[in-house]
This record gives structure tokens, sequence and C-alpha cells, in this order.
């Protein structure tokens, strides 16, 4: 029985296992920088929105939070 072509089939697939191998990688290290961007963005606009936060309950006193007297009263519209 003849092995026509093995070896090049093999190197054929090692090559495309190669590529495929490293694109993953790729994807990967891509998607680590990506999501560290993010992270720094989100941590960014947080610290933001403390600072302004603070700021507000300074304004308004110990910032405890606020209970209505009355529940909110329904919306007019037509009824089901």
């Amino acid at each position: 029985m003849r092995r026509h072509g093995t070896d090049s089939a093999t190197a054929a697939r090692d090559d495309g296992l190669r590529k495929v191998t490293r694109l993953t990688w790729r994807a990967g290290a891509a998607g680590v920088a990506y999501s560290a961007l993010m992270a720094a963005a989100f941590r960014h606009g947080a610290a933001n929105q403390h600072a302004t936060g603070t700021q507000r309950t300074a304004q308004q006193g110990s910032g405890t939070i606020l209970i209505p007297a009355q529940p909110p009263a329904p919306a007019a519209g037509a009824a089901s």
C-alpha cells in the first residue's frame, strides 16, 4: 500500500493549525486589551460620578435616602 501525499497533507494540516493557533492568541490578546480599556473608561466615569455625588450629598445634608410621605399617584390614561 502506497502512502501518496501523506507527508504533504500532514504538513498542510500542521501549517493550518499553526495559523489558527496564532489567530486565536491574537484575538485573545486583543480581547484582554479591549476589556482593560473598557474597565479603565468605566472606572474613570464612576470616579467622576462619585465626586459629583459627594458634592451633591454635602449640599443636601447627611446623604440619607428620603422616602416620600405618599406613594406616587397612578398615571392618567386608558384603563385595561
